[in-house]
């Protein structure tokens, strides 16, 4: 399975264009795929129309000793950089752009190159670059109340475009508002890049370009730890204004063209959602007026392009919380459609908030509490075949996107547990997402996109990047890290059941549960007893 992945993953890079430096990849390759009928590629479908950073750090993991194929992914991000600091999300080789802001992983993949490599030119060239588009998620463009926390500005940005919250074609989705929400995945990713940029400016003696950094850095911090839910074992999205994680409820309920009186009063204050469900395929986007009082003036006006369309109708988010709802005005619908008024639920759990593992943000003990209550039970988030995107949901097998297993999370969240210590349960992590890509293989000769937490079925787009097997999180809990055919880094020790054996372009590998084997191409014998971390050369 994992020479099937590296062979797959290789054949998904591209040679460099004259819009991006350096080689870039897709995201599948088949027999339908790669056909421009413009004959320039630009209109190219979403998996040959550029890449995000989750996608590039996953592919990166997948290529062990391939630095400089991870290096040029960076390149190719970096190249697109305006001079305010925006890098855009989705880079195409044959010139496409997302124009939306990359997702702050950059400067995470930037020193993991820098920790196999040790290229000093490297980050000395990115760090400036990585520097200013970390600020730029700072700006007013993507801090709406200026709070120092950002929030999310589109959806394909947060690497879950499915999510339940947000998505609006699941017919289970809210479909709420991504910039009214404090996101702790977004809040973790920034944390995350503040560190890195923090060890590469003391790498190149620049530490004091960074101070404003460090406090950025901690205002992060506080913000994930303010959101941690300690019954629920869990981080906690919030709303940007009350900073609250509420449950959801039905206020009132009536139909198109009607005035709703719901005279609900709230404590503590809330956002609305207001659902139009219409079966008419020649509805209209409605106008929505909020009044407090029945007898009062409206204090917000929902105006037809706030509403989004959904499954079986509309959707729209207040832009205002509310003490209490007095009347609700809905025009320019037909009599026959319904409109629902609810508060928004932010009690979902989904694996995105089990981020700032990651990114090194909880205590020991939280740590612990979030593996063992919620990583490590059945009843949430252990599953027989990874760890699905929502712990639990009563409409599951109505919902897929809730029971499937997305591997670029799988992988960052299992690069927590080996953070914190965890090396048996990320290695039972890895044993459980394998058997679904194994099953998968034997039975349907492919990778698939997604696989379901419970049966290990592949969901999704054959032979995808995001469905290739964790090598690179194999490799981390092995504690193995091929840096070239000369040269090997050893830690820690084997936490599977069975000795493992590595071959690489001559290199040989044999990790047992006490000693280490290591034999290079010209027959140099290497026996490493010793779990410390250490470079083994020939």
């Amino acid at each position: 399975a994992f020479a099937f992945t590296q062979k797959t993953a290789l054949g998904l890079l591209m040679p460099s264009s004259e819009h991006l430096p350096n080689p870039s990849f897709i995201l599948a390759r088949g027999p339908d795929n790669g056909y421009s009928r413009k004959g320039d590629g630009s209109d190219y479908p979403l998996g040959w129309a550029g890449q995000s950073p989750l996608e590039a750090v996953y592919l990166a993991s997948l290529l062990p000793g391939a630095q400089d194929a991870a290096r040029g992914l960076v390149k190719n991000f970096l190249a697109t950089q305006n001079k305010d600091g925006f890098i855009d999300l989705r880079p195409g080789l044959a010139g496409q752009r997302a124009k939306m802001l990359a997702a702050p992983l950059l400067a995470s993949l930037a020193w993991q190159v820098y920790q196999s490599t040790h290229d000093n030119s490297f980050i000395a060239e990115s760090f400036p670059k990585l520097l200013a588009f970390f600020w730029n998620w700072f700006s007013p463009a993507h801090d709406r109340d200026r709070d120092g926390l950002p929030e999310w500005d589109h959806l394909l940005q947060t690497g879950f475009e499915e999510n339940p919250l947000f998505d609006i074609w699941n017919p289970g989705s809210q479909g709420v508002d991504f910039s009214t929400v404090d996101s702790p995945a977004l809040l973790s990713m920034l944390a995350r890049e503040a560190a890195c940029l923090i060890l590469m400016a003391e790498k190149l003696g620049r530490a004091n370009e960074v101070e404003l950094v460090k406090r950025q850095a901690e205002l992060l911090d506080n913000a994930v730890a303010a959101g941690w839910d300690e019954r629920a074992a869990l981080y906690q999205y919030r709303d940007i204004v009350t900073r609250l994680s509420l449950p959801g409820q039905v206020i009132a309920k009536g139909k198109g063209g009607t005035t709703l009186k719901p005279k609900k009063e709230f404590e503590p204050r809330v956002r609305l959602l207001v659902e139009i469900q219409t079966k008419s395929p020649a509805a209209k986007r409605p106008t929505v007026r909020l009044a407090e009082q029945a007898t009062k003036e409206p204090v917000e006006i929902i105006a037809p392009e706030q509403f989004l369309w959904r499954s079986g109708g509309l959707v729209a988010t207040s832009q205002k919380v509310y003490e209490r709802l007095g009347r609700v005005d809905v025009l320019g619908l037909d009599a026959k459609d319904k409109v629902i008024v609810r508060t928004v639920d932010l009690t979902a759990q989904d694996h995105t908030l089990l981020l700032p593992l990651w990114a090194g943000l909880p205590d020991q003990q939280r740590a612990q509490t979030l593996i063992g209550r919620a990583i490590l039970d059945s009843t949430r988030f252990d599953r027989p075949f990874g760890l699905p995107a929502c712990a639990s949901n009563p409409n599951e097998k109505a919902d897929p996107v809730c029971s499937s297993v997305y591997l670029p999370w799988n992988q960052l969240i299992g690069e927590g547990l080996l953070a914190y210590g965890f090396h048996t349960e990320a290695a039972r992590l890895v044993e459980h997402i394998m058997a679904a890509v194994v099953q998968n293989l034997k039975q349907k000769r492919a990778f698939y996109q997604r696989y379901h937490a419970d049966t290990g079925v592949g969901l999704g787009e054959r032979n995808a990047l995001t469905g290739l097997a964790p090598l690179g999180l194999f490799l981390q809990t092995l504690g193995v890290t091929i840096l070239s055919a000369t040269r090997v880094r050893l830690e820690g020790k084997n936490p599977f059941p069975w000795p493992v054996t590595i071959r690489y372009r001559g290199l040989t590998v044999t990790r047992g549960a006490q000693s280490t084997e290591v034999v290079f191409a010209n027959g140099k014998l290497v026996i490493v007893t010793d779990p410390k971390p250490c470079i083994v050369a020939m």
